[in-house]
C-alpha cells in the first residue's frame, strides 16, 4: 500500500456520528495513530502536510477571501483541513478546482492528530512531539501555487 492510500485509510476512521464535534469525530484515528510505531505517526503528518500544501495556491486563497469576505491565513488552513477530513476523492476534486463548498467550513483540530497520538503513544506532552514534516502546510508554502 502506498503512502497516500494509507493515509486516507487512515483518515476513513473517523466517527461521522459525532458530526459538529470535530474532536470526537477524530477519536478513533487519533487512537489507532496511537497504536502504530512513531514512523506511521510521521509518516501521516507528512502526508498530511504534503496534501495541504498542493492546495495551497493563489486560486483557492481567492476563492476562501470571497467565501469569508477577507483572507486570513489561518482560515484558509483550516478550510483547507476540510479537503481531506472530506476523503480522497472530495480531496481530488478540490485539488482540480471543481469543490468550492469547503472555503467557509474550518476542521483546525486535523492538524493535532499526529502529535495527540504520539503524546498518547508516548506518555508525553504534546509540546514535545518530535517530528517536523518534510512540507510545510501553512498558508503561502507553495510558492509555485502563488505565482
Amino acid at each position: 500500500m502506498n503512502d497516500y492510500n494509507r493515509f486516507w485509510d487512515t483518515m476513513e476512521k473517523c466517527d461521522w456520528k459525532y458530526e459538529g464535534d470535530d474532536d470526537r469525530v477524530l477519536e478513533p484515528v487519533i487512537e489507532y495513530l496511537s497504536q502504530q510505531a512513531d514512523e506511521e505517526i510521521f509518516l501521516f503528518d507528512d502526508m498530511m502536510a504534503e496534501l495541504l500544501y498542493a492546495i495551497d495556491t493563489k486560486d483557492n486563497a481567492k476563492k476562501s477571501e470571497k467565501a469569508a469576505g477577507y483572507l486570513s491565513d489561518d482560515t484558509f488552513l483550516y478550510s483547507r483541513c476540510v479537503a481531506l477530513i472530506n476523503g480522497s476523492e472530495y480531496y481530488k476534486n478540490v485539488l482540480n478546482g471543481m469543490a468550492d463548498d469547503l472555503w467557509n467550513m474550518e476542521f483546525e483540530s486535523l492538524l493535532y492528530v499526529p502529535g495527540q497520538a504520539w503524546s498518547i503513544k508516548h506518555n508525553k506532552d504534546y509540546a514535545d512531539y518530535p517530528h517536523l514534516t518534510k512540507s510545510s502546510y501553512e498558508t503561502g508554502s507553495n510558492k509555485d501555487g502563488w505565482k
